[in-house]
C-alpha cells in the first residue's frame, strides 16, 4: 500500500504511527524499516527510546516511522516521559502525570 501511494504521489509525506505493540528492534518494525521507512527515534540517544515500562524494563511500543523525504525534515524527536516514569496516581491526583501507561512520542518537522 505504501509503495502504491508513493508511486502515485512520489512527493507525499507518509507517517505510520501509534502503539504498534512491537519493540523498537522487533521483526515488524524492522520490516517497516526494510520497506524504506525511517524511525524518528534514530535521532535520539538509545537511553531515551522508551515509551512504556513493564516490570522495571523500559520498552518502546509507540512508534513514528516516516518516509525518507519526511525524515529529512525532522528537527526534533521527544518522548514526553509523563507516564511511564511515575507511579500510578492516587484517585484525587489532578496532575497530568501517569494518565496512561504509555508516554506520548512527539516528532517535529520543518516543512517549508
Amino acid at each position: 500500500m505504501l509503495q502504491q501511494v508513493l508511486t502515485e504521489h512520489p512527493e507525499a509525506y507518509v507517517a505510520i504511527l501509534g502503539d504498534l505493540n512491537s519493540y523498537y528492534d522487533s521483526r515488524p518494525i524492522d520490516t517497516l524499516r526494510a520497506g524504506g521507512l525511517n524511525h524518528v527515534f534514530e535521532i535520539i540517544p538509545a537511553e531515551e527510546r522508551y515509551s512504556y515500562i513493564y516490570q522495571g524494563l523500559s520498552q518502546t511500543l509507540d512508534h513514528i516511522l516516516v518516509t525518507p523525504d519526511l525524515f529529512a525534515l525532522l528537527i526534533r524527536t521527544q518522548v514526553l516521559h509523563v507516564n511511564a516514569d511515575y507511579a500510578l496516581p492516587t484517585p484525587d491526583d489532578a496532575t497530568p502525570r501517569h494518565t496512561s501507561d504509555h508516554d506520548p512520542v512527539v516528532a517535529t518537522f520543518e516543512i517549508k
